[in-house]
């Protein structure tokens, strides 16, 4: 009996048990494969997702950036059927009857495209590797486009898109539902230059470190913001961005999410805290994917902040400010 791709990621200690819950659960309730749910989320690499896949399905993985395309090899499988069905023509092996057609295609594995390319290509054996949808894409403007060559990025920084994402936006959207209700925006952060030792914070996109001043706002008792949700990778950089610009910073809980107090600042997925399914005394920031459709999304977990994922360290401490200020105003006013 084949195993399932959520027990094989547990297996391999890709994922936590309560990160694939909430995988399982944000699956469930929007019909959208796991596979793409758990790198979206950053609860682990594309890579990692594609190599439990392949061993799931039998089906070989192969890192599309690094195989060399044969231009010759276009003709079989025509540029529209590329883009429609997902697949490049890797290599022929073989000769005469024996004759094989190796293709990339997107995960998991597809007979009715293997179906298509043996009609187009004439080609009566074909034999499939996969490779992510990010990775097909390059290839295919490589072969059929005459694209050059993109620099290979580091393991982890590319997603499996969700099927709603619009390609056309932005890669990186920030809005605070602070600034929708008229909340004063903070005064611009002079940056020093950039730390060469934070150059290459993990899950964060894009890598752009901000080391800035203290906030206004401190707490002496608790931490000020508490990550909760996130993948070891994306928790690691969270923090590391975050104590960088002074705040004290915790990788929390749920116990420790669901006793925040209104001081405490809660950065979290979306989807964790649709999940968790409960209303927080902190104040909760949230990342999701496009502003117009998560708003609502936030609005109803009672979040006071969103960004848009890949998260900005920017847009994050911007917000992050925002939030721990509104939360100092709060305590005093209830003081007086």
């Amino acid at each position: 009996m084949k195993k399932r791709l959520g027990d094989i990621l547990l297996a391999r200690g890709v994922v936590d048990a309560l990160q694939l819950q909430s995988a399982l659960a944000y699956q469930r309730k929007w019909g959208v494969a796991l596979g793409q749910v758990v790198v979206d989320q950053r609860f682990c690499t594309a890579e990692a997702v594609l190599s439990a896949l392949a061993a799931q399905s039998g089906v070989e993985a192969v890192d599309l950036d690094a195989e060399p395309l044969d231009a010759s090899l276009a003709r079989l499988i025509p540029g529209k059927v590329a883009e429609a069905h997902r697949v490049v023509p890797l290599r022929l092996e073989g000769q005469g009857t024996r004759e094989v057609l190796v293709v990339a295609l997107a995960a998991p594995a597809s007979l009715a495209t293997l179906d298509v390319v043996k009609s187009v290509s004439g080609k009566a054996r074909v034999v499939p590797r996969l490779a992510t949808d990010a990775a097909l894409g390059r290839a295919i403007g490589r072969l059929y486009r005459g694209e050059p060559a993109t620099p290979r990025r580091r393991p982890g920084m590319e997603c499996f898109t969700l099927p709603e994402w619009e390609e056309s936006m932005p890669l990186v959207v920030g809005t605070s539902l602070a600034e929708l209700t008229d909340m004063p925006a903070p005064e611009p952060v002079r940056e020093p230059a950039r730390r060469a030792d934070t150059a290459e914070l993990p899950m964060l996109a894009p890598l752009e470190p901000v080391w800035a001043p203290a906030p206004e706002t401190r707490v002496t008792v608790r931490e000020q913001v508490l990550v909760y949700g996130w993948g070891a990778d994306a928790a690691a950089g969270l923090v590391r961005v975050l104590s960088g610009a002074g705040f004290t910073v915790k990788v929390a809980s749920t116990g420790d999410v669901c006793a925040a107090t209104e001081a405490q600042v809660v950065v979290a997925p979306l989807p964790a805290m649709e999940v968790l399914a409960q209303r927080l005394r902190a104040q909760v920031l949230v990342a999701g994917k496009a502003p117009e459709r998560d708003l609502p999304r936030a609005q109803a977990v009672h979040a006071r902040g969103f960004v848009a994922a890949p998260v900005d360290p920017d847009l994050l401490l911007r917000s992050v400010r925002r939030l721990a200020r509104a939360s100092g105003e709060a305590r005093l006013k209830h003081a007086s």
